[in-house]
């Protein structure tokens, strides 16, 4: 080790307490300052609390609207090219004309932004205008505005109302000085949270002349740091005494806090807007636009040699580089609609009308939570109907999250419960007796198991009782939060029951007997918060319980189910009744809560008999044994493990005083400390967590109802599941077989833990994990930590180059925002994996018709519609204008009339398109979800593969040579102007693109017969009308009359019809394919033609073909 000197070691120590103290900031009171001078008052350099989410101005509006659309390359290509227009060398059309389509796309996008930002702009007046209550210099709060409040005010907020900015809170109508709050808004959970004052503050707001130190703002929803100087102590204050900006203060009359920050609020700095994601088929889109822009500059190319070669009337060649440069610039203007300029804007209108059917599929609906599927990201739905691998979270995603105490064991025996597990699956009781197992262990303990990761009340969330919350009162329309019958109707063992009886009356006064203390560690150690009506505070029956996890709801339950009632509980104390009647207040010494790396929380109480210290703890197996005195009871975890329950253990342990006066001093210093708090503090609850005593109970979550038939429909439709579970391996593998992830008849599956997905994931080993992983019909990972949930999923997608979809119902965000796609369940547990998911669904069964159904017809309504476009674009105008360059000398002629053809892409052809890409439907559903294996067509992109691009584009050029020249040659040597020969090519073109897409076309709606006649009738009127009023519109030549003419001679609609029936002939060749070799797609369809039983019967012989 290198000697430094004093004095370099003092240096350093100086520029570390310069560089922490860049991350603080020092406020004061704005009470001394009011009414003066901006300039004088001291917290004048924070931003106001006035949002701002609006893009523009109404000056600015346009020019800063045009600029961020001239982002995208594509509107700066059209706008170039309509500017080329204006010079007369080049220029192909009238100018004024050339400018028409990308004006008219530059508005429609100009007026969806202006809309946009119009609701932003009512949403944040609405939210700056809010009332307030401010405390001011009259000494008493006055009502003010949201945008009014600045850092350093004091802020009164009352019951149900939402908090305005971030309070450091310094006083509460609650005697226990808590603050209960919703913090729905901010992260989704419904379940009530307490705040506590900050300790050694008292509330005086005259007086308060301290400075309030805290940290700079961040995004950190659960970190906060701060303390007053001067203060002797400097006692710090963490993110229990801070009321967040959208949090709901509830069952507290008022709560009053200083501002710490404003318009920086933790709130603020997460909202980074919806992310973007850009899906595969866009990604393939791009690819083929580039071959588009290819092929336009080929033909440009080829357009502009002529001009080497053709001699002016003088016989010399006319400036051949200069003219062919000059023709070279003429046909990219006119040929400029190969690059579609709509396409992109069709696409955005295709997705919204899909993602509308997909949001109102009832299917979908689940009437238990009332809730249907979520769409958040508009731009990604195709990818669901291209997934090859699923990574599923268990607890809340195949679970149902409703606990079921079923089992524990006390002094070594068991006490199975088995009316608890026929309520589980019949939801009825049974009366037959138990059957108890009576292994004594070596000596005296009592505890309790589950998983670790389930215990967590941070990461756990709402239930169906604490959602249907109401919005005015904010009190709870069922009794609990986490409650259902399954948690709530414990049905009692009989045996336990005689056996606590028995043990009241053993222990007497001391209550300390180890059956009594199972119960009251299953009553203390939780943070359920219990309220409940005035008039009847002491009735039992009228408790209302908010609990932070479906876990600590089940244990209160059957702690209650036994006669330990959970009265109250305070900052200070828990009070817990007996079976006998007798109320016992325990005092609360401290609380060591949950965090990821202990895996356990821990309660530290005084006995009010026996005046011992005593801790009880509770965590995942494997958390806990390591710190048992006496590790008795793994046999019994790992028999509950193998019946798929998932196993937590309680515990206890009586500290002496000398103990607990010591590790107070600690705790205190921890609690008070500025720097490293939160090492500090988890260091002083390991030293506290030692040589605990153990009980074990086991929990059923029971699965989701169709989850194996999800599961096995996936698996059937290609799709890799994969099981990533925080639980034990035997019950991971137990859920596998229950959930049919795994089979008896699978070859290889495998089961890999924490430790070990820890080496497979190192580099040298990822590449041999992932081989072996492929090869696998089933993977489970158990024990597994988030990190590590999403490193699978990162590295099983990169290397694999496949599309992934993760799906939880919880708290998994990393998982979720590492896929492809990530799906949230808003069931029971945590919202932030719905919160920060691409959709959200409720049930874990609606994953199949969502992929196998909409996911199929999302992808092949948008790869059909894209080919179709390029198809239509190439055949409709391009092809039919450079043919034209042949006849024409290539002089960038047009035989159409610029309107006209203008008026062809915006109007007559631009509505059936769009209407295929969101309402054809290829194959029924219920042909998609009895057949899961045609989803494989999406997953190798057999609508848009390379080849279907090219052969779209060749059957165009077929058709544009079919539409042109059995024309010409029906015209030739004839006396017909410019026009009179364009106009049976324009509508030659129509009928073709039209009937075209009329054969792509699957099922049939009167919406598509509508809008098919809509467009012919429309493209006549218009035709006709500008025909019998366009006299002058486009000298020297004009199409006044034209189509009246063309009607009324008969070579017009023989031309027609010849012309459009060549040119679909190919489609001759696709239908007897099609009937002799049938593609599953096409045998799905006929299958749609039959009868419901005889379809029934197809299918199975179908599947087990």
């Amino acid at each position: 080790m290198t000697w430094r000197s004093p004095l370099a070691l003092m240096r350093d120590a100086l520029r570390g307490q310069r560089a922490r103290e860049k991350d603080l900031r020092n406020l004061v009171s704005n009470l001394p300052y009011e009414g003066l001078e901006k300039a004088k008052q001291p917290n004048r350099h924070f931003p106001s609390n006035a949002i701002k989410t609006t893009k523009y101005t109404l000056l600015l509006f346009i020019p800063m609207n045009l600029f961020e659309q001239f982002h995208r390359l594509a509107n700066i290509y059209f706008v170039g090219l309509a500017i080329l227009n204006f010079i007369p060398v080049v220029n192909a059309f009238q100018p004024e004309v050339a400018l028409i389509p990308i004006c008219v796309i530059l508005s429609l996008t100009a007026l969806k932004d202006a809309w946009e930002d119009f609701r932003r702009y009512q949403s944040d007046r609405k939210l700056n205008n809010t009332p307030c209550l401010i405390y001011s210099k009259e000494k008493q709060f006055m009502e003010r505005r949201w945008k009014d409040v600045r850092v350093g005010d004091f802020v009164k907020v009352v019951c149900n109302e939402i908090v305005p900015a971030d309070l450091l809170l310094l006083h509460t109508s609650d005697p226990n000085s808590v603050c209960h709050i919703e913090t729905a808004n901010l992260d989704g959970e419904t379940n009530l949270k307490q705040r506590t004052v900050v300790s050694g503050l008292l509330f005086e707001p005259e007086s308060f002349s301290g400075i309030v130190v805290c940290e700079k703002p961040n995004n950190n929803l659960n970190h906060f740091k701060c303390y007053e100087k001067p203060d002797k102590e400097r006692a710090g204050a963490g993110i229990e005494s801070l009321l967040l900006r959208g949090c709901t203060v509830r069952n507290t009359d008022h709560a009053v806090g200083f501002v710490v920050y404003a318009h920086e609020t933790k709130s603020m700095l997460n909202n980074n807007g919806p992310r973007y994601k850009r899906s595969k088929l866009e990604r393939k889109l791009n690819i083929d636009v580039i071959f588009c822009v290819i092929l336009l500059f080929t033909m440009c190319l080829v357009g502009a040699l002529p001009p080497y070669l053709v001699p002016d009337s003088s016989g010399h060649l006319d400036s051949p580089s200069l003219s062919g440069f000059y023709m070279f610039f003429t046909l990219i203007i006119l040929l400029q609609i190969l690059i579609p300029i709509s396409l992109y804007v069709s696409i955005e209108l295709v997705k919204i009308g899909q993602i509308f059917f997909v949001t109102n599929d009832t299917d979908l609906f689940d009437e238990e939570t009332d809730s249907r599927i979520q769409c958040k990201a508009l731009n990604i739905t195709e990818d669901l109907g291209q997934i090859e691998y699923v990574f599923s979270d268990k607890t809340g995603t195949l679970t149902e999250n409703k606990m079921v105490f079923r089992r524990c064991s006390i002094m070594g025996t068991e006490y199975p419960h088995k009316e608890n597990i026929r309520l589980a699956v019949l939801g009825e009781p049974e009366s037959e007796e138990e059957v108890i197992f009576d292994q004594r262990p070596q000596s005296l303990q009592t505890g309790w198991s589950l998983d670790a990761e389930d215990t967590n009340p941070r990461d756990t969330t709402q239930r169906r009782g604490s959602r249907h919350r109401s919005k005015v009162t904010g009190i709870a329309q069922s009794d609990v939060a986490f409650s259902s019958p399954l948690e709530t109707e414990v049905i009692p063992d009989k045996k336990l029951l005689q056996q606590i009886s028995r043990a009241e009356s053993s222990s007497g006064s001391r209550k300390t007997d180890p059956y009594l203390d199972f119960f009251l560690a299953l009553a203390i150690c939780n943070t359920v918060v219990v309220s409940m009506a005035t008039a009847q505070r002491r009735r039992s029956d009228n408790l209302r319980y908010e609990a932070e996890s479906p876990d600590e709801a089940a244990l209160v339950y059957a702690a209650k189910a036994y006669g330990f009632i959970l009265l109250a509980r305070t900052p200070d104390s828990v009070t817990v009744r007996l079976p006998s009647g007798e109320d016992l207040v325990f005092k609360v010494l401290d609380t060591l809560t949950f965090d990821s790396n202990r895996k356990r929380m821990s309660v530290l109480v005084q006995h009010p008999i026996t005046k011992e210290y005593v801790l009880y703890t509770k965590g995942a197996d494997y958390a806990i044994m390591e710190l048992l005195g006496t590790p008795y009871a793994q046999h019994h975890l790992d028999c509950y493990a193998k019946e798929g329950l998932r196993t937590l253990c309680v515990t206890k342990k009586v500290v002496s005083a000398k103990v607990y006066e010591s590790w107070s001093v600690d705790r205190q210093r921890a609690l008070a400390a500025i720097d490293n708090k939160e090492e500090l503090i988890m260091d002083t609850a390991v030293q506290l967590e030692t040589n605990l005593s153990l009980l074990a109970t086991g929990i059923e979550d029971r699965l989701q109802e169709n989850v194996p038939d999800t599961i096995m429909a996936l698996r059937e439709a290609g799709i890799q599941v994969w099981v990533l579970t925080g639980d034990k391996p035997e019950t991971a593998v137990n859920i596998g077989y229950a959930c049919r992830l795994l089979e008896e008849e699978d070859l290889i599956a495998l089961v890999i833990d924490g430790r070990t997905l820890t080496m497979a994931l190192s580099p040298d080993l990822q590449e041999r994990f992932v081989d072996l992983a492929k090869r696998c019909r089933s993977v489970l990972c158990c024990r597994v930590t988030p990190l590590q949930k999403s490193r699978v999923v990162k590295v099983i997608r990169e290397k694999l180059k496949v599309m992934t979809l993760a799906v939880d119902g919880a708290n998994d965000v990393n998982m979720i925002q590492a896929a492809d796609i990530g799906i949230g369940i808003s069931g029971q547990e945590g919202m932030q994996a719905v919160m920060a998911s691409d959709f959200a669904i409720s049930r874990f069964r609606h994953l199949k018709k969502l992929l196998l159904v909409h996911g199929h017809w999302c992808y092949t309504r948008l790869a059909n519609m894209i080919i179709y476009f390029f198809y239509k674009n190439v055949q409709a105008y391009v092809n039919l204008l450079f043919w034209y360059q042949f006849f024409c000398g290539f002089s960038g002629t047009a035989m159409i009339d610029y309107w006209l053809m203008i008026f062809f892409n915006l109007f007559f052809t631009s509505a059936p398109p769009i209407m295929f890409g969101i309402m054809d439907k290829d194959v029924s559903a219920e042909v998609l979800l009895g057949v899961p294996e045609l989803y494989r067509i999406g997953q190798g992109a057999g609508e848009y593969k390379f080849s279907t691009f090219w052969v779209s584009i060749l059957d165009a050029f077929y058709q544009s040579l079919v539409c042109f020249f059995i024309p010409y040659l029906a015209y030739q040597d004839s006396d017909i102007d410019i026009f009179t020969f364009g106009t049976p090519l324009n509508t030659i073109s129509l009928f073709t693109i039209l009937l075209h897409l009329s054969i792509e076309i699957k099922a049939w709606t009167v919406v598509h017969w509508v809008i098919m006649l809509g467009s012919v009738a429309l493209y006549f009127v218009v035709t006709l009308a500008y025909s019998a009023i366009c006299v002058t519109c486009n000298p020297p030549s004009n199409p006044y009359w034209i189509l009246q003419s063309q009607m009324a001679d008969p070579m017009f609609y023989l031309i027609c019809l010849i012309s459009t029936v060549v040119a679909l002939l190919p489609y001759t060749f696709h239908v007897m394919r099609n009937s002799i070799t049938p593609s599953p797609i096409v045998q799905a369809r006929h299958l749609d033609r039959l009868d419901h039983s005889e379809r029934e019967q197809w299918i199975k012989e179908w599947r087990s073909f």
